[in-house]
């Protein structure tokens, strides 16, 4: 068992250091300011009725795994996605038109589909992680949602806690990453 151990953990450093990357964050506006989340809403949406536009979202950037940005906002308490631009590494981004993926939208599109929880990073950053959203700032405000309406806000001091290990953020982070992989084959 110690032996598996040891390879998982020769694993995840080299994945970590050489194939993995922190991902561009989506933004929320929220009580006035733009700020950065860890979380995808938008991912949620798709599904077997609702497929997901790989050729809309092309990979063209390791810092954007699913080829968007999205912007949100929350609106009396109801969170809604207001503007997505290409997941590319350039300065200025492409848009994407809403109608796109919600021929419907006007200037924004509720988000009925999404229930879950929205990760707000705040203060300063405690530990770097270079894959997905693993890294550990001061504090967490995490917003629960349920379809679509804010139900929770909860904040989370970090420096009050154990800070986990960059190996251990790293499989946490490869575990979202292959649940994400296995999502997209279905």
């Amino acid at each position: 068992m110690k032996k598996f151990i040891s390879i998982i953990t020769v694993l995840m450093a080299s994945v970590s250091t050489g194939f993995a990357t922190g991902q561009m964050s989506d933004h929320l506006l929220y009580k006035g300011e733009t700020v950065m989340i860890f979380s995808n809403p938008l991912e949620s949406y798709f599904d077997k009725d609702h497929p997901r536009p790989d050729k809309l979202f092309r990979f063209s950037c390791t810092a954007c795994w699913r080829g968007y940005v999205a912007t949100w906002k929350i609106e009396k308490d109801e969170l809604y996605l207001v503007k997505l631009d290409e997941g590319s590494c350039d300065e200025n981004p492409k848009k994407i038109p809403l109608k796109k993926v919600f021929p419907e939208a006007k200037d924004s599109v509720k988000a009925t589909w999404f229930s879950g929880v929205i990760r707000i990073p705040q203060g300063k950053q405690l530990m770097y992680v270079h894959m997905g959203y693993g890294s550990i700032y001061e504090k967490d405000l995490f917003l629960t949602f349920e379809k679509g309406k804010l139900i929770k806000e909860e904040i989370v001091d970090n420096t009050k806690k154990v800070i986990p290990t960059g190996d251990e953020r790293t499989l946490d982070e490869l575990q979202k990453l292959k649940e994400w992989e296995d999502g997209q084959k279905k």
